[in-house]
Parts: structure tokens; sequence; C-alpha cells
């Protein structure tokens, strides 16, 4: 069928053809019936004309000619019966009603034998008509003792009857087929009209627009899950979209900061003379502003090919305590800046990547130092449970809102509205974090009390996922 056709064209086809189908099949059983019907009906007729001569001659004892006459009675009234009679030499006695061609050469059916459907046989006329008759021999009360008798039906009026009724089939099984596809395709037409206003309601969509403007309940039960697994793509759809609006703006605002501050600073520097000095104290502030923005960019790269599948895992069994002191070690220095201590707490093994385990640790603890106020303590925890390998940090500090939590781990998402601290995050951090973490078919978990602890729980699997 042509795809280009519509559905409900196809299947008021579909229709049209299995009722064809359906109709050709029940024609041929039909014509079948009526042809084998017809032919017994016709070879009981020509047994019975069989018996019926030779019984005449048996008991017929009247002179040759009336003999004859009485014979040409069995097969009187029916012009496609005939009959012949010859005697032992061959010599034909009695020639009356049909003519067809002489019966082939076959069984003969004795004097004394009784004669059954089994000794009918079939041959054609010059022109194709199908005979069937016997050959059999007959006492004779007077002259020969035996003559051979040739009964036979011309079966002229059951080939024109067979043909009829054959072209009445074929008219019938063509209005029916044609019947079955028109009453398919309105009943189709009239079935679809769900789907027709499922897609003009559709088409009237947008994403400021919440519900599907179509009440499921007013569909059939196979429509109504279409309907409701549509809202729920639209729901996502919106979803996506939002939060690429939201991505597009931060994107921009996060670019802006570090591209205005290199214009700036270049266009002040360039509008009067500058000693040497303040030369390259510029451009120690530019290459800053470039680093930031090569952390973004490299950042960005990262997180682009990890949801394209291009980011490939080397998994190791490493050693959580070690891996949390290495940490803590090299955040040592800037702790100790902002006066905050770092304890580790760690036993057991995890399997994973080891560069994208110390970088999501790295994002985790950096915020954590970022936001712990003076004096407080960081602390750093790993265990092996059940089978999971579990890895904690946690600070004090504002806090995080309980509206928050959700968003937390969207790209470019602050919760800051004014984006006060963009020259310190870029919003990314734990994004990259909870993209790490499904790359190990793990899980990140957030726990926040406003003004008290905040907790980040790295939850890796027992044994790598296969991908």
């Amino acid at each position: 069928m042509n795809p280009a056709r519509s559905l409900t064209t196809r299947l008021a086809l579909a229709f049209a053809l299995i009722a064809g189908c359906a109709f050709a099949g029940v024609g041929l059983y039909l014509y079948s019936a009526l042809a084998m019907q017809i032919t017994d009906r016709d070879d009981a007729e020509i047994l019975h004309k069989a018996v019926r001569a030779r019984t005449e001659l048996a008991d017929d004892d009247s002179s040759a000619p009336e003999r004859w006459r009485e014979m040409a009675r069995v097969v009187s009234g029916n012009e496609e019966f005939g009959i012949r009679v010859m005697d032992p030499d061959g010599t034909l006695l009695l020639s009356a009603g049909a003519t067809a061609m002489p019966m082939p050469q076959g069984r003969v059916v004795a004097a004394d034998d009784a004669v059954g459907a089994d000794a009918i046989r079939t041959w054609h006329t010059r022109d194709g008509t199908k005979v069937r008759g016997v050959s059999m021999l007959a006492r004779l009360e007077h002259g020969p003792a035996q003559v051979k008798v040739e009964l036979f039906q011309v079966g002229a009026s059951r080939v024109a009857l067979l043909r009829a009724y054959r072209w009445k089939i074929f008219f019938a099984v063509f209005l029916g087929a044609v019947g079955a596809g028109v009453l398919g395709f309105v009943a189709l037409h009239a079935g679809m009209a769900p789907l027709r206003r499922i897609a003009a309601s559709t088409k009237k969509v947008t994403f400021s627009r919440e519900p599907l403007p179509i009440d499921p309940s007013a569909l059939p039960a196979e429509l109504k899950e279409l309907a409701q697994a549509l809202q729920q793509m639209v729901d996502r759809l919106r979803e996506r979209y939002e939060r690429l609006s939201q991505f597009s703006a931060d994107l921009a605002h996060d670019f802006r900061t570090p591209i205005g501050n290199l214009l700036g600073q270049t266009q002040v520097a360039l509008s009067s003379e500058r000693s040497v000095e303040e030369y390259q104290a510029l451009l120690a502030s530019n290459v800053e502003e470039y680093e930031r923005l090569a952390r973004m960019i490299e950042n960005m790269l990262f997180l682009a090919r990890a949801d394209n599948a291009r980011v490939g895992l080397n998994y190791a069994e490493l050693d959580l305590a070690e891996e949390l002191a290495r940490q803590a070690d090299y955040f040592e220095l800037l702790a100790d800046a902002r006066q905050i201590t770092i304890r580790v707490d760690a036993s057991g093994k995890v399997k994973a990547d080891a560069i994208l385990l110390r970088r999501a640790m790295g994002n985790l603890i950096a915020n954590a130092v970022r936001y712990s106020p003076p004096g407080a303590q960081i602390r750093l925890s790993g265990r092996e449970l059940d089978g999971e390998a579990r890895i904690e940090v946690s600070n004090p500090g504002p806090g995080i809102a309980a509206e928050d939590l959700p968003r937390l781990f969207d790209r470019f998402f602050r919760g800051d509205p004014a984006r006060a601290n963009s020259g310190e995050s870029s919003g990314i951090g734990l994004a990259i974090v909870k993209t790490i973490m499904d790359l190990h078919r793990g899980s990140v978990e957030a726990e926040s009390t406003p003004g008290g602890k905040t907790s980040f729980r790295l939850v890796f699997p027992a044994r790598p996922a296969s991908r």
C-alpha cells in the first residue's frame, strides 16, 4: 500500500481485500458444492436409465422394431441423454437421443454385474463439452444373446448453468468487497473522529498553555491513553523548553560578565598612556578572565559529550580513605585561608573512574569551602554498605532553601537570583557532579537545613553497569 494514503483509506482497502477473499472462498465452496451436486444428480439419472435399459431389453418379447422404439423412450424427454445399442459384431442396432463422440475404450460392465458409479466414465465432444456415460452388456429375450449398450449424457446445460453461476459469484464477490470497503471507510472515518480532534487540539498547544484542549474522559479507552501520553510529552517538552530558556539566559549572563570585564578594562587601558606595570596588571587580570571563560567552555563541552554518550569510563577499584584524603590535601591551603578545617572519615572501596570521581569530589568540596563560615569544619565521609559505596560531603553554612533543592543540579542554576557571586561560581559544578554520577549509573542526593548543615551524598552501585 502507498504510505502516503490515509490510515482510513488503507484500512478500508484492507477490509475490502479481506472481505473479497472471504466472499471468494465462500463462493468457491458453493460453486464446488453445486457442481458436485449436479454431477451426483446426473450420475444417478444415468445409472437409473442404465438399469431401465437393461430391464427393457431383458423383458421385452415384442418384435425388433417395437423393441427399439421402447429403448428409445429410455432417453426421450431429455435431449442431453443418448443411447447406442450394438450387437456382438459391432453392428449398430439403435442410436437415439443426443449424439456424441464414440465412447473411448475402457471398462464394459458385464451383463451379470450391477452398474455402479465407478462404471461411469468421462470424455468430451468435439467442441469440448463434457460427456459422462457407461458402457455395459445386456441380455436379450429374443435375438442375440448379449448386446453392448452405451448410455451417456452430454452436459451442455450443466456447463451453461455452472458458467452462469460462476459469473454470479464473481459479481457477488465484487459487490461484497466494494460494499465492505465503502462501509469500512465510512465506519473508520467516523471512528477516527476522536483522533482528528486530538490532532486539531494538539496544533493549538503552546508552551504557555497547560493541558491539552480536549477532555480525555470523552475519548475511547485506547485514545485516552494516547491523549494522556501526549499530555505527558507536552509537559516534558514544556519543562525542557523552560530549562533551555533559563539555560540560555544564564549562559548569556555568565559569559557577559567576563567579556564585559575584558572589554571595559581594555577600553580603559587604551584611553590613555599607561606604564608597563599597568599594562602587565591589565594582562594579568585579563588572563584570569580568560581562564574563567576557558573553564566554563571546558565544563560545557564535558556536559555536551556526556549528553551524547561520548565520555568513556575507565573503572578502577579505589580506596575511599585514600581518595578523600587526597582531596582534603588538595583543598587544604584554600581551607586554611578561610580558617576552615577538613576532616576525613572513610573506609572501604569504590569502583569508579578515578578522574571523574576526583572531579565530582572537587566540585562538592569547593562549594563546601566557599559557603562555610570561618572556623567551620567540613566533613568528608565514605563507607561501603550493602555492596554500594557512599561518599558524603557536609558543611555548616547558610543552607539551601527547600524550593531550590529540586533544581539544584540544573545547569547554571544558582539560588541567588541576583547572581551576586557569579565571579566565583558559574553554576555548572553541581550539574557536572550529577552528570558524572549518571555516567556511573549512580545517584547524587542533597539535604540542607537553612542556617544549619548541608550534605551532598554520592551513591555508587556495587558494579558498573554495562553501557
